[in-house]
């Protein structure tokens, strides 16, 4: 026999799990395990793993692989699990699909006996639940935890109070109604890997509401969970009568897994239980499928100490996050601590942390576990020491006996202490999820006792993630604040252990990063159905109902309702906006006549106050017109781009939504070196000269395909027409994305670049651009391809060489900065050569002009007349005018194309200007990366149209779009003769 044979034909025990048995189990699809499986998943003894990791965790791998079997070491295997196939996780759903309306329909008083059964079914197997999940590495403490929070989530007063939320029955006036929660269908459950038993079980509460439940388990530590699974919850739902396919559970690989439930219509709920990147990208794709995404996600929960607290029970509570070494995920990782009693409680944590010790879980003393994010705890502790924070024990890698190994697999618990809410804001340890032992006690500056407790409650408020929260304190109006105030979390204690769970309290649920969009305490009965209302009349008039609706409340259906209220943009502007002209009557920089044309006044500035400090609609800054002082602006290191580093950042965006502002802005044109250096040389390969010569056919297809749209008109826009569409479709291709629906995305774009308080609705605007990019890259992350979006999606998800927030902000810089530039490059050129003839003829008669007249046109009328806002980090000397540290500052690069120090008459056109060294794209580290992309497309457009349109004219006045930074045309109206259009 071979050893493929052997382990197809091997037996394992029915009995008992003791040493040298073994249990199997196969898929348990409709109502039956799957017999004629061949691929296994072997469980090897906790023990066996602690003692000789290496050694246990390669013949796991041989058993898996099939090149050895259980009869060489059968000691050391606890049992083995099939790996379902993608045709039987098919089967299953379908399955579910089918017995869901069936066991939805039959009589609630019968589904809810499940929970009864249930829970009598966990009691009797007990004792073999327990050895399984010791075997699989839980502390027998944990394990029986974990059993005693099932029965209690079980227990008659949970299940009694879920039931009654179910179904409300009333009569009124002639109407029986009936308020019920329906069923959502098929929920699918995915549970974490490390407490398997608790969320399956817990997550099987979904069945009293009436769902099929098909359950998906890990190949790391499936077995006690199958247990549960077929031995307990299967024989409950057969007494009770279920249809087979009502309960199901594989072990497969979740990736997979994840992706066969988003393409099944078969899947109404996905319950899933994970970290939070994945789990709030799953969220993303599930309603993006239209299904509900039910999320038990990793937590960061916080405990507060005050002043009157039994520390003693509080210390009890608090070395809870030392239980299965920190990886459960409603343990507590946070700790504010009152700062008259903080060294007492951390002397008495200290002592108690010291006697946690590693051991084989058959211990009953035990309850570390080996720890596979070892890097993470080094990581954080790390950080905390470069922040200034103390870590008073901890740290060390020990084995199972308590001494130090560098391949330790277990991990020291730590305490560590930070003095300041402040600093703990910047602490890892203190603000994102961990899953190692390791305790972070902050310790607020001792302040009034009213302030001190609302310094607290803001820290415990802004906790992005939402799981638990606990106060220790006897004191009433401590604890009502609390209440009161604290509502961003699934479960809330006072006094009581941090983990227990009891009757009426959820066992999973939470908020924010813990819960998703729609996260809450999680009764999976309540959360995987939907309530709907019923009204059974008799004998009403639908039209009579209507008025003695209204009659009954007392309205008078003739009122004269308000005008249509008129939605205006918020006019939040400085002092002394709008300043007055300037002699005269110059229109003042940034004010609508400005916006017409702003050559005058930039002239004007240029001779008489090439540097002068002036009002903008968003603040005061010291605006630079000359060619000199531009460049120098931006080579100069005493000048900084970073809004973080400047008073500037609070002008640059500071309509924007904080939240957005704050992540977003971390782009190219908002860093500095060494910083920007990195990123611009990250996208470097997606602009070499070749790779933007490639783009040449590209732009030229878009370009014909657009002229011939419109040709057979005779009139047209020329921006809506061909301007936008080709800078857009220009930007898209570059970044490996579809374009959005244009003229969307255009009114969105060219609102959202008027960074200014002007415009209604600018915060709606930017959260619906916030999510458009998250659509667009989650959609990139499932699908990368050879496109900038992939090579950044790569950068941060695999390299690690950028954050999420720098990932989205580049996103933004491209949205914005990618497209615009260039539909202005077109815009302004085509305008400019339409209101000289002359020079239009010109560049027809002698095409081989096309290069050195597109950066002449850019010159002429360039597509930014002022850069985004910079700020100096110390003083600098412009023009013989000393600007202060921390001031902002207003570069007009527009301006510096047009000084006359600089290019001989300035003000006419020359195609053949040598040399012209203009400003357009910026100058220095800054310039633009895209710049001959954007060029390039130019330069295409107003060939093309030459060539194609002979007779084209304008036919109206133009008007320019109000943006502080761009110079744009809103439309630019033309005609041509039909009859003289060109072919391609």
């Amino acid at each position: 026999m071979t050893i493929s044979e052997e382990r197809t034909a091997m037996t394992f025990s029915p009995g008992e799990p003791t040493a040298g048995s073994a249990r199997g189990f196969g898929s348990y699809v409709a109502g039956r395990e799957v017999a004629d499986e061949t691929d296994w998943t072997y469980s090897v003894r906790a023990t066996a793993l602690i003692d000789d990791p290496l050694g246990a965790t390669a013949y796991k791998r041989s058993l898996d692989q099939g090149k050895m079997t259980v009869h060489e070491y059968p000691e050391i295997v606890l049992g083995r699990c099939a790996v379902a196939r993608a045709e039987l996780m098919e089967a299953a759903l379908l399955a579910a699909s089918e017995a869901a309306p069936m066991w939805g329909a039959m009589p609630f008083d019968q589904r809810v006996r499940f929970a009864e059964l249930f829970r009598r079914g966990v009691e009797e197997h007990a004792p073999q639940l327990i050895e399984l999940l010791v075997g699989e590495g839980h502390p027998r403490r944990l394990a029986v935890s974990e059993l005693s929070n099932l029965l209690a989530f079980f227990g008659p007063e949970t299940t009694r109070w879920c039931a009654g939320q179910m179904l409300t029955e009333v009569e009124s006036d002639g109407r029986r109604l009936t308020l019920h929660r329906r069923p959502d269908g098929v929920v699918c459950v995915q549970p974490p890997q490390n407490t398997p038993v608790i969320s399956v079980g817990a997550a099987l509460q979904a069945l009293i509401a009436g769902n099929s439940v098909v359950v998906r388990l890990s190949r790391q530590a499936p077995l006690a969970a199958m247990y549960l699974v077929q031995r307990v919850a299967a024989p409950a739902l057969e007494e009770l009568g279920a249809p087979p396919g009502v309960l199901s559970a594989l072990c497969a690989d979740p990736g997979a897994t994840l992706t066969s439930w988003l393409s099944s219509p078969l899947v109404d709920d996905i319950f899933y239980f994970g970290d939070s990147t994945r789990g709030l990208r799953l969220q993303r794709d599930c309603l993006a499928r239209g299904k509900k995404p039910v999320l038990e996600l990793a937590g960061n929960d916080i405990v507060v100490v005050w002043d009157d607290a039994d520390l003693e029970f509080a210390t009890e509570a608090l070395t809870e996050s030392f239980y299965a070494a920190g990886q459960i995920c409603c343990g507590p990782n946070v700790v504010l601590a009152h700062p008259s009693i903080a060294d007492e409680l951390l002397e008495r944590l200290l002592k108690a942390a010291r006697t946690v010790r590693p051991g084989y879980p058959d211990d009953p003393d035990v309850i570390l576990v080996p720890t596979p994010s070892a890097a993470g705890y080094d990581a954080a502790l790390a950080d905390a020491r470069a922040h200034g924070a103390l870590v008073l024990t901890g740290g060390r890698h020990l084995d199972v006996h308590g001494q130090e190994r560098d391949t330790g697999i277990f991990l020291e618990p730590a305490v560590v202490r930070v003095d300041g809410l402040a600093r703990a804001r910047r602490l890892r340890a203190a603000c994102e999820e961990t899953f190692f032992p390791l305790l972070t006690v902050v310790v607020p500056a001792p302040e009034d006792e009213g302030q001190l407790l609302d310094s607290v409650l803001d820290y415990v408020r802004a906790n992005a993630y939402g799981l638990r929260c606990s106060l220790w304190t006897h004191e009433d109006g401590v604890v009502t604040e609390f209440l009161n105030r604290t509502t961003t979390y699934g479960q809330l204690r006072v006094n009581d252990s941090h983990l227990t769970s009891g009757p009426y309290l959820s066992n999973h649920g939470g908020t924010g990063l813990s819960g998703g969009a729609f996260g809450e305490a999680n009764y999976p009965m309540l959360r995987t159905s939907h309530l709907q209302t019923v009204s059974v009349a008799q004998g009403i008039s639908p039209r009579r109902a209507l008025t003695e609706t209204g009659d009954r409340a007392g309205i008078d259906v003739h009122l004269t309702l308000p005008p249509r209220p008129e939605v205006r943009a918020r006019e939040a502007h400085p002092l002394g906006w709008p300043p007055e002209d300037l002699p005269g009557g110059l229109p003042a920089p940034f004010t609508p006549r400005f916006q017409q044309d702003p050559h005058p006044t930039l002239k004007w500035l240029r001779k008489n106050r090439p540097v002068s400090q002036i009002v903008t609609p968003d603040g005061v800054g010291w605006l630079l017109t000359r060619y000199d002082d531009v460049r120098k602006a931006h080579r100069d290191k005493r000048v900084s781009c970073d809004s973080k580093r400047t008073p500037a950042g609070i002008l640059w965006g500071g309509e924007w939504p904080r939240e957005l502002r704050e992540r977003l802005f971390t782009h190219l044109l908002d860093t500095d070196d060494p910083r920007h250096g990195e990123l611009r040389r990250l996208m470097a390969p997606l602009f070499t000269p070749q790779r933007q010569k490639d783009w040449h056919t590209r732009i030229s297809e878009i370009a014909d395909e657009r002229i011939d749209r419109m040709a057979a008109r005779g009139h047209g826009d020329l921006m809506a027409e061909v301007a936008y569409p080709l800078g857009a479709h220009v930007l898209f291709s570059v970044l490996g994305a579809p374009a959005p629906d244009l003229p969307l995305l255009r009114a969105l774009t060219w609102r959202l670049v008027d960074w200014n308080t002007s415009v209604p609705y600018f915060r709606a605007l930017a959260y619906q651009a916030d999510a458009m990019m998250g659509d667009i890259l989650a959609e990139k992350r499932r699908h990368p391809g050879e496109d900038l979006l992939s090579l950044l999606v790569q950068a941060c998800d695999t390299e690690h060489l950028v954050t999420e927030d720098e990932l989205q902000g580049m996103f933004l810089l491209m949205l914005v900065a990618g497209q615009d530039p260039s539909i202005n490059s077109i815009g302004n050129s085509m305008h400019t050569l339409l209101t000289h003839p002359e020079h239009m003829e010109q560049l027809r008669a002698e095409p081989e002009l096309i290069s050195s007249a597109t950066d002449e046109l850019l010159r002429y009328n360039s597509p930014l007349t002022f850069t985004s806002w910079r700020g100096t980090l110390e003083p600098v000397d412009f023009s013989g005018v000393t600007v202060p540290a921390n001031e902002s500052l207003i570069v007009s690069l527009g301006s510096a194309n047009r000084d006359e120090a600089q290019f001989a008459d300035p003000d006419d056109l020359d195609f053949r200007r040598s040399p012209n060294h203009h400003l357009a794209y910026g100058h220095g580290v800054h310039y633009c990366l895209g710049a001959q992309i954007g060029r390039l497309t130019a330069e295409t457009a107003i060939s093309t149209l030459l060539r194609r349109l002979p007779d084209l004219h304008l036919t109206g006045a133009v008007h320019w779009r109000p943006g502080q930074f761009e110079r744009g045309l809103e439309a630019l109206p033309v005609a041509w003769s039909p009859n003289a259009v060109r072919p391609n």
